[in-house]
């Protein structure tokens, strides 16, 4: 692993909103196939790393490479960047208009200009995958959040990207409806695909996380393995967070 080259590498990352600085100087590099956590409290800034990563918002300063392309150069066409990076976010963002084969078929058509027979054929091969191929002719309305949600992954997935990024994807779902995308997520990550999640889900975490990541005030306070930073953690930062959401945590 250590031979190869970051599929995204950021450098000295700075975000302000106004006056408001949310990202502090992020250095971090993703490899191929690692399975990133990434925790911390609300306005700790880790969803707007992430949004930086796809060009959702414009780096104020510093550097990030997605397939050693620079994103954050005016000279980039991030079109064809985002061809490379799926992402899924806390809302599900589907047309509601149209079908779920129609939604998961829609980026290789107009993104990858794939023609419409190929492109449904990927999105019904993705739609197996996380289990709703039974529902490729239903709308998004006579699904379930969790569903709706596992459609929005399998929307990332048509378009064959080296990475995906997740930004808190089950926040928005009942509880009894996380387990069914975090089902989906694990078998992603036991395939091999590179993903980036942001997400309070500690148990997943613990069993899919190659590295956990701890942001607080717009910087990385704490990294590495999920046993050192979940189980023993160093930063006292780290250690008030998870005394919080883990309140039976040793």
């Amino acid at each position: 692993m250590s031979e190869q080259k970051p599929i995204i590498r950021i450098c000295d990352l700075h975000k302000y909103f106004g006056d408001n600085q949310v990202l502090r100087g992020i250095d971090l590099d993703i490899m191929p196939g690692e399975k990133v956590v990434i925790l911390g409290p609300s306005g700790s800034g880790k969803s707007t790393m992430l949004r930086c990563i796809n060009a959702l918002e414009e780096a104020t300063s510093g550097h990030i490479y997605v397939n050693d392309v620079d994103i954050t150069s005016p000279s980039t066409d991030i079109n064809k960047v985002r061809e490379h990076l799926g992402m899924v976010f806390q809302r599900f963002n589907l047309w509601p208009h149209k079908t779920v084969l129609e939604n998961v078929a829609l980026a290789p058509k107009l993104v990858s200009k794939v023609d419409k027979a190929s492109a449904e054929k990927k999105a019904l091969e993705m739609l197996k995958r996380v289990g709703l191929a039974d529902k490729a002719n239903a709308y998004p309305a006579s699904l379930s959040g969790g569903q709706q949600q596992r459609v929005a992954i399998a929307r990332g997935l048509a378009m064959e990207p080296r990475a995906m990024l997740f930004d808190e994807p089950t926040s928005a779902l009942d509880p009894e409806l996380v387990g069914e995308v975090l089902k989906v997520m694990t078998d992603l990550a036991k395939s091999g695909m590179t993903m980036v999640v942001v997400t309070h889900e500690i148990n997943f975490a613990r069993e899919v996380a190659d590295r956990v990541i701890f942001m607080d005030g717009g910087v990385i306070v704490e990294q590495g393995n999920p046993e050192d930073v979940l189980m023993h953690p160093k930063e006292e930062r780290t250690k008030t967070f998870l005394k919080r959401v883990l309140p039976k945590a040793e």
